[in-house]
C-alpha cells in the first residue's frame, strides 16, 4: 500500500470511530422520553390500597411499583394548581394545569408513574400523571 492510501485507511478509520462515538454517547446520555399516557398500566389498584402495601412494607412495594405506570382510583380530598390527593394517601401530580372541573370527593380514575413513599406524610407519589375518566 502506498503512503497516500495508507493515509486516507487512517483517516477514514478515525472518523469512523468518532462517528461511532458520537452514535453511542447519544444513545447511552439521552435517552428518548418516556410518554406514560400512552403506556398500559402495569397496575391497577385503589389509592387506599396502593398506599397500605407500601406502609406495609417500603422495600417490597418500591420494588414492585417505582417506576411502573400505575392507573389508580379514589375519591379528590386535596387539590393544587397541577395536583390532586386521592384518600389522603396518594399525592398525584399531573404534567400541566388541571383542565378539569374537580371537586373535593369527587371519585376519579388516574394514570401515571409511580415515583416514591413519603414517609413523613404516609402518601405514594406519582407524576406525569393523566386523568383517565371521571365517576
Amino acid at each position: 500500500m502506498s503512503r497516500t492510501a495508507m493515509k486516507y485507511a487512517l483517516i477514514s478509520l478515525t472518523v469512523l470511530i468518532i462517528l461511532s462515538g458520537f452514535v453511542i454517547y447519544d444513545k447511552v446520555f439521552n435517552p428518548a422520553h418516556r410518554e406514560i399516557a400512552k403506556e398500559p398500566a402495569a397496575f391497577t389498584i385503589a389509592a387506599d390500597e396502593l398506599q397500605f402495601h407500601f406502609a406495609d412494607n417500603q422495600a417490597t412495594a418500591a420494588q414492585k411499583y417505582i417506576d411502573k405506570v400505575v392507573e389508580t382510583h379514589g375519591a379528590v380530598t386535596e387539590i393544587g394548581p397541577n395536583t390532586i390527593v386521592l384518600e389522603d394517601r396518594v399525592q398525584v401530580y399531573f404534567l400541566n394545569d388541571l383542565k378539569q372541573d374537580l371537586t373535593i370527593g369527587e371519585e376519579i380514575n388516574i394514570k401515571g408513574r409511580c415515583v416514591g413513599f413519603d414517609e413523613l406524610l404516609l402518601a405514594v407519589k406519582i407524576d406525569q400523571a393523566t386523568t383517565l375518566k371521571t365517576n
